[in-house]
């Protein structure tokens, strides 16, 4: 699986699917990412909460290049 972004703006989340797998569990990290984890341990995927206090300036190209959901 090639990884996908998706942005929405409504809520300020940035979406990044990194790999496929059955889906077992999501952990919060206090920095407003949280990860989601496969059963057998690899990261389907993460979201960044908050993104554009994050990706700001010349960074947020990455949002922009983000396909709106």
């Amino acid at each position: 699986m090639a990884m996908k972004s998706s942005y929405d703006s409504e809520e300020d989340i940035l979406t990044l699917d990194v790999s496929d797998g059955e889906y077992w569990k999501s952990i919060e990290l206090p920095s407003g990412i949280v990860i989601d984890i496969s059963k057998d341990g690899k990261v389907l995927g993460l979201e960044i909460w908050h993104a554009s206090k994050i990706f700001f300036g010349d960074a947020k190209k990455i949002i922009e290049s983000a396909e709106g959901l």
